[in-house]
């Protein structure tokens, strides 16, 4: 103890060692919890692999690609590039606009008739004043040019020569372009000599005046009328191959699907990793709250975990291209025919949510796979062996080739895509059937899990164990059989699992071939060799049964589930002949020496088959098989069941133990009825 004073207060302590924690069992929901985080670790880390290992350097227009570059997802944009080069080619490809002058000719030919009749007058040999005073009157001549022409004694034919050039030229139509006139003067060297061709320059006035405002109203009206360049690029499309030449354009791809160096590739990565932590989160809470008895078991939890993790793993390494090859159907069939519609329903929900990490938000394959996933569900009933499968798969692929080309045709899409998809659809259905045959056998002896496809090729009859139980032992097969009937129809009007409970009533005394005689039902001579043993050996001889049938259980590879039937239809029930027997000897005994080792049912099938199995046999003792003496039997045996505890475990409720003993007496009515006796026909007499 210690005490401390603190502002007038004292405090004590009492300071004790601390002992080792008691350590406790974990709880189921503890074990729900760690199992679902780990499935989530699986869906969330393998599908955002997929973005973690995009290209990560930065190319430029005009390097070399080093490997095929694939798009990760569709995406489609508006590619202002290419816009802006269009735009630029319809500028530069666009004409100018002129302003036609009809005045302009006539004005060049009088100009140049002055020019020759001036010239003229100057005489062949004038002055230096008289050329400068020549010149002023004619802009733009050169002195050279004056001189030479005066010498000229053919003026005449030279303005005729340059008249008819200009008849020519104006015919077509001179624009006010200085390449335009340059390109015209190059093409007259030949034809007219320097002198000429210099008269011809100056005199020659164009025609046609360029309009500014003109022009650009018509480049932009052509401008405007460019439309957007729409990119569509499908997910898995080689956007650069091997060896290419990167473009400015490329760039624009690599940069819309973020795998352009580190900075445009985050927002991807930071979008996948939101996304996938909001279906986490969402995957949690409803596993957890309607999936929590399926994933505390530990066949049904191992068996998905195998399950989707090979199916995001072929995901993850599937070429883009062939993405819609993927039998994504197969992880339907599997997980609904090992465990249930509901369970797959949910798990495969989210596994297709997950799933659009690879491929982006493509609806297409999301939509078709959510389709299928629905058709599946309903057809999961109807799946009654393993040819049924293929057939099954091949009516998903069909159900999703017909989907795609519906959602394909209402986006426009072209031919050829639409016969693609449509293809690998169908053919992933296809696959996923028979890939489905080849697994569903080792998941079901991997993790012990029995399904209604293995409960129907139990249900032959033509088994070796029943064979053999038919032959060895034919009192108790035709007793099982009975107990089969009896308890098919039980279960069938509970809810509880029909096909589980015939199926588990075949095999459920098949550890009395061991000793066949040592029943009733198979001693046809009258011979009962319990007579010559004591009660207490013929209790452990009758008890025997139940572990000598898990024993041949397991050697003919029977599943768990029906070898529990083996031990709990009989539950702890006190043998009560040879109890009774051995206590008229020695009155002081223990009663447990005399009851079946348990356990007690813990299933609504197990306590059906418990019932049926009592029933049965006292049934055919009655001597009158009357629907009220039978009912009333029934009564009496659940009663003492009910009295002994031997119904405690099961999860049956009074309103369907009362539905149980309605369509026992039901069946045992239509087994034991009474048949009409026919009076015998005395032969007529020939007359």
């Amino acid at each position: 103890m210690k005490e401390l004073n603190i502002l007038g207060r004292k405090l004590t302590f009492k300071l004790e060692p601390v002992e080792a924690r008691e350590t406790h069992e974990i709880s189921p929901r503890d074990i729900v919890n760690k199992r679902i985080f780990i499935l989530i670790c699986i869906l969330f880390i393998i599908p955002l692999s997929s973005k973690l290992f995009l290209i990560k350097e930065n190319l430029s227009a005009g390097d070399t690609v080093k490997k095929d570059i694939v798009a990760p997802f569709s995406v489609k944009y508006n590619d202002k590039l290419a816009k802006d080069e269009i735009v630029q080619k319809v500028i530069e490809e666009s004409q100018k606009e002129y302003i036609f002058l009809d005045d302009v000719a006539p004005k060049a030919y009088i100009n140049l008739e002055k020019f020759f009749i001036s010239l003229e007058k100057l005489g062949s040999k004038p002055t230096d004043v008289e050329v400068e005073d020549f010149i002023s009157k004619f802009d733009n001549i050169r002195k050279e040019t004056v001189m030479k022409l005066a010498a000229r004694r053919d003026k005449k034919d030279i303005e005729n020569r340059i008249k008819n050039k200009f008849e020519e030229f104006y015919s077509i139509g001179i624009k006010n372009d200085e390449n335009y006139l340059d390109s015209l003067k190059e093409n007259l060297t030949d034809q007219l000599s320097l002198e000429e061709l210099d008269v011809f320059s100056v005199f020659l006035v164009p025609n046609f005046i360029y309009d500014d405002e003109k022009t650009k109203a018509s480049i932009k009206e052509r401008v405007e009328s460019v439309n957007d360049v729409i990119v569509q690029i499908n997910a898995g499309e080689t956007i650069l191959k091997k060896g290419s030449t990167v473009t400015r354009f490329d760039i624009e791809k690599l940069k819309k699907l973020g795998i352009y160096g580190e900075l445009s590739n985050s927002p991807l990565i930071l979008g996948n990793i939101f996304f996938l932590i909001v279906i986490s989160t969402l995957f949690f809470i409803i596993v957890r709250k309607f999936l929590f008895e399926e994933i505390l078991k530990k066949s049904y939890y191992y068996s998905t975990i195998m399950a989707v993790f090979g199916y995001l793993i072929l995901a993850r390494f599937t070429r883009w291209e062939l993405f819609f090859l993927l039998p994504v159907d197969a992880l339907f069939l599997l997980l609904g025919i090992l465990i249930g519609e509901k369970y797959t329903l949910v798990i495969s929900s989210f596994v297709l949510f997950f799933s659009l990490a690879f491929k982006g938000v493509d609806q297409l394959f999301f939509m078709t796979s959510v389709i299928s996933l629905v058709g599946c569900i309903y057809g999961l009933k109807k799946i009654k062996n393993r040819a049924h499968l293929v057939n099954t798969g091949l009516y998903l692929g069909l159900l999703k080739s017909i989907s795609c080309i519906a959602i394909l045709l209402v986006s426009r899409s072209d031919f050829i895509s639409i016969a693609i998809y449509s293809s690998q659809l169908f053919f992933s259905g296809v696959l996923s059937g028979m890939l489905t045959i080849a697994l569903l056998p080792y998941f079901e002896r991997t993790f012990n899990i029995l399904t209604n496809m293995k409960l129907l090729e139990l249900g032959d009859l033509s088994h070796p164990l029943l064979r053999q139980l038919a032959v060895n032992a034919p009192g108790t097969f035709q007793h099982s059989m009975m107990v089969a009937t009896l308890s098919e129809n039980a279960a069938d009007a509970i809810g509880a699992n029909a096909t589980f409970a015939r199926v588990a009533a075949y095999y459920h005394d098949i550890g009395k071939m061991k000793r066949p005689n040592f029943y009733v039902e198979n001693q046809h001579d009258a011979i009962n060799p319990h007579e010559n043993l004591t009660p207490s050996l013929s209790t452990l001889i009758i008890t025997a049964h139940t572990r000598d049938g898990i024993e041949m259980g397991k050697e003919y590879k029977i599943p768990k589930e029906i070898r529990d039937i083996m031990t709990e239809h009989q539950g702890t029930t006190l043998l009560a002949y040879f109890y009774n027997k051995a206590k008229k000897e020695n009155p002081i005994l223990n009663e447990n020496d005399y009851r079946y080792e348990g356990p007690k049912p813990r299933t609504k099938e197990s306590a059906i088959i418990m019932l049926a199995d009592s029933i049965e046999a006292a049934v055919r003792s009655l001597d009158e098989k009357t629907p009220t003496s039978i009912e009333k039997m029934l009564r009496k045996i659940i009663a003492g069941k009910i009295e002994d505890n031997q119904l405690s475990e099961a999860d049956l409720t009074f309103k369907e133990i009362e539905i149980i003993i309605k369509t026992f007496t039901k069946v045992l009515m239509g087994i034991h009825h009474v048949r009409i006796k026919y009076p015998d026909i005395k032969p007529k007499h020939k007359s």
